[in-house]
């Protein structure tokens, strides 16, 4: 019996190890060459995980000044509105101004984002430090261009400070 756990411990590993890992999301190799998985980790709200991020980068490599993509894949439901308004507030608290200078990125993003359900994904790709391209469910939506818009924007998830440091570390493969 001894042997037979063993075996069978032995072929899990070797049938584990010959798995392929899962699949980058379409939109995210085709814009970033040889892109890997740098971290990933859930976003929590009083105990309930809202969604899923996935931080991607060339070679693996997380770095601010190279272009990146983030994927959201959400485990419940959420209106346009709550996205927008919160991404809003999170950017204005990181110095990109108050809601009413961000009124014209406001308009941009309610091109991009839409009423979500439960297993939808959405990647931005942050192309430059000023420009990213926003895909729904492997479908491009928009593209944005704000100053800066890399660190306001992406800042929400990828910024070490914060109230979700520990799940901003995980993203940049710091943990």
């Amino acid at each position: 019996m001894r042997q037979f756990r063993s075996a069978f411990a032995a072929l899990a590993l070797a049938l584990a190890a010959a798995a392929p890992a899962a699949a980058n999301p379409a939109e995210v190799g085709a814009a970033i060459p040889n892109a890997q998985t740098v971290g990933q980790a859930p976003y929590r709200f009083l105990g309930i995980t809202l969604f899923q991020a996935e931080l991607f980068a060339a070679g693996g490599d997380f770095s601010w000044q190279q272009p990146f993509a983030l994927t959201l894949t959400y485990q419940h439901s959420a209106r346009q509105s709550l996205i927008i308004n919160r991404s809003i507030v999170e950017m204005s608290q990181r110095g990109a101004g108050s809601a009413q200078t961000l009124a014209p990125l406001r308009a941009q993003l309610e091109r991009c984002f839409p009423n979500v359900q439960r297993d939808d994904r959405i990647t931005g790709v942050s192309t430059s430090a000023d420009a990213a391209r926003f895909y729904v469910n492997g479908a491009r939506s928009c593209t944005v261009e704000w100053p800066n818009f890399r660190r306001h924007f992406f800042g929400i998830w990828l910024d070490a400070r914060g109230g979700q440091a520990a799940m901003s570390a995980r993203l940049r493969g710091e943990t």
